[in-house]
């Protein structure tokens, strides 16, 4: 096939030289234009700094983007820039009439760069949405493409797949521009629009956040694990085992212990909540809910106690962390309409924690497969002498123990795996949540149970560890005690009597909604006002010191296709 006159080539110009910009470019020159005929057009690639063209004068701007059917921008802080890009792309359109669109390839961190997140909105709205709110006469397509990386764009890795969101009538389409290392594949069409895709890109933000959220949760239960084991079993405290150990032989049973308790993380804030919620109309209970209800509250005394600093840790350690990741509205009322007090922050902390049971799940599953490793290790009879019998073997509590903790580690793991797999239909996950999960979480209790309980019966003699209790029964007192309440509640139903509670949504994912509100309201207030626009762009001349100087450089050159673009064909 022979290549077309350059004159027939379709002019697309790429702004941005950084790494993504110019992985676009060489992609872009080896595609097409697919054209209403059928026919293919290939492409003239004509490519900018993005941090010099966007600050020259609409009118410049416009004699770069004249006859471009595309108009593809690599670069960042769009939203500050769309008064003039749209300015440029209009006079360039009314010059040299021809069929122009918008690509954004931006991806912004929704935490990081979050003023970004409205760029192809902005663009879409200055474009297309006159002043009176109505729309323009002439139609200017805005393609905003998602999950595409500058390898994906650039084809050296085969054909990737680019999510591509539009604004107004071409939502559910896919542009006429093809990249040999790309498959357009348009989004859901429920969310196929430019608002669709702030969306999403908000809640995958809250969706990693819970993650992070997850972590910190894990490390806020090993640190009061690991403490409670230092200070119990450390020669220079209650104990007798010398610091060499401490690296290997302690911190195992904070593995242990702590993947344990993120097991039953969620059943136990979700008995808390459902005894908040009972007692808040205990008046109105019949007389065996109400005995339901005061004995889950005596048997939840035990966990709330032993549960309570790795609590407070975990408040202390994701304030912090998501303070400083711009998030300062947790533990909000819901719905908003209500007052936040106390137990209202209470609530949502605990509706945090029950949201959290895959995350927390997958965690205290990584912890205990930490612990059967070191496990295997330290079952030596120079660690424990007293698991073995005369004859060189287990003793049968020591054997109990092993096997209850390998059926564990197997339930729990395949839980895990499909935690990780994400959602699926109600049908698929009864058996893994509601039958193996439980059935995992009391083997896992067994096999701690198996191992020490031989020591239960000193354990409020002052001569032994000055008093401080076993490990083994803090940590299975916790999941036994959770789990019979859960199970309690289950057989009587009493847990129905507030199903008709309001259901709360994890803070962070009501964060999200909420800045997505904010953000679709700033976008249709600010629309069309040139003012506001002005303002931003006057922002970030200030900021950039260099400007004047880049501009002078730049008006120097009369040629349209001044050094620092890149035209080829």
């Amino acid at each position: 096939m022979e290549m077309e006159p350059k004159q027939s080539l379709k002019k697309v110009v790429v702004i941005g030289t950084g790494r993504f910009g110019n992985a676009a470019a060489q992609g872009i020159r080896e595609g097409h234009v697919q054209c209403a005929d059928g026919s293919r057009v290939g492409t003239n690639v004509v490519q900018f700094s993005a941090t010099r063209f966007i600050f020259l004068p609409p009118s410049e701007m416009a004699q770069h983007l004249m006859d471009a059917e595309f108009v593809v921008y690599c670069g960042t802080q769009l939203p500050t820039y769309t008064k003039q890009l749209a300015q440029a792309m209009r006079e360039a359109k009314a010059a040299m009439p021809c069929a122009m669109e918008f690509i954004d390839f931006s991806n912004p961190d929704p935490i990081d760069e979050k003023g970004d997140l409205s760029g192809a909105i902005d663009i879409w709205m200055e474009l297309n949405i006159n002043r009176s709110g109505q729309q323009e006469a002439a139609v200017y397509p805005v393609w905003k493409i998602c999950n595409v990386a500058s390898l994906d764009v650039a084809g050296t890795e085969g054909t990737s797949e680019g999510l591509v969101y539009a604004g107004g009538d071409y939502a559910g389409d896919i542009p006429r521009l093809k990249i040999p290392g790309l498959h357009w594949s348009a989004a859901p069409k429920d969310k196929a629009d430019l608002y669709g895709e702030a969306n999403v890109r908000l809640m995958e933000r809250a969706e990693v956040d819970r993650w992070w959220d997850g972590t910190w949760l894990s490390l806020a239960v090993f640190f009061f694990t690991s403490g409670y084991a230092i200070c119990r079993y450390s020669v220079h405290i209650n104990g007798s085992e010398p610091d060499a150990n401490i690296v290997m032989y302690l911190l195992d049973k904070a593995f242990a212990w702590t993947g344990l308790w993120l097991m039953v993380a969620s059943p136990f804030a979700g008995n808390v909540l459902a005894l908040m919620a009972l007692f808040k109309r205990f008046g109105d209970l019949g007389g065996m809910d109400k005995m339901v209800t005061l004995f889950a509250a005596i048997m939840m005394i035990i966990p709330t106690v032993f549960f309570s600093l790795s609590y407070v840790f975990w408040i202390v350690m994701r304030n912090v962390f998501f303070l400083n990741r711009g998030v300062s509205s947790l533990y909000q009322a819901q719905p908003q309409s209500l007052t936040t007090t106390t137990s209202m922050w209470f609530k949502a902390s605990m509706v945090d924690l029950v949201t959290l049971k895959g995350e927390s799940g997958c965690m205290g599953f990584l912890y205990a497969l930490v612990h059967s490793f070191l496990g295997c290790i330290i079952a030596d009879v120079a660690y424990k002498g007293y698991w073995f019998g005369e004859n060189g073997r287990m003793i049968w509590r020591m054997e109990l123990s092993m096997m209850t903790g390998c059926v564990s580690t197997a339930l729990l793991g395949a839980v895990a795996m499909r935690s990780i797999m994400g959602h699926a239909s109600w049908i698929r996950l009864k058996p893994m949540y509601a039958y193996m999960s439980p059935i995992g979480v009391w083997f896992a209790t067994l096999h701690v149970i198996a191992f020490g309980a031989k020591g239960w019966t000193t354990l409020f003699k002052p001569e032994y560890h000055h008093g401080q209790m076993s490990i083994t029964f803090v940590s299975s007192m916790y999941p036994c005690l959770v789990l019979m309440t859960h199970h309690f509640f289950g057989l009587f139903g009493t847990k129905k009597r507030a199903s008709d509670e309001h259901l709360w949504r994890h803070s962070l994912i009501d964060t999200a909604h909420q800045d997505f509100a904010k953000l679709t309201e700033l976008v249709q207030t600010t629309a069309g006002n040139s003012m506001y626009k002005d303002k931003k762009f006057s922002a970030a001349l200030k900021n950039r010191a260099s400007v004047r100087k880049t501009q002078k450089r730049v008006s120097d050159h009369t040629n349209p296709t001044y050094p620092d673009a890149i035209e080829e064909a």
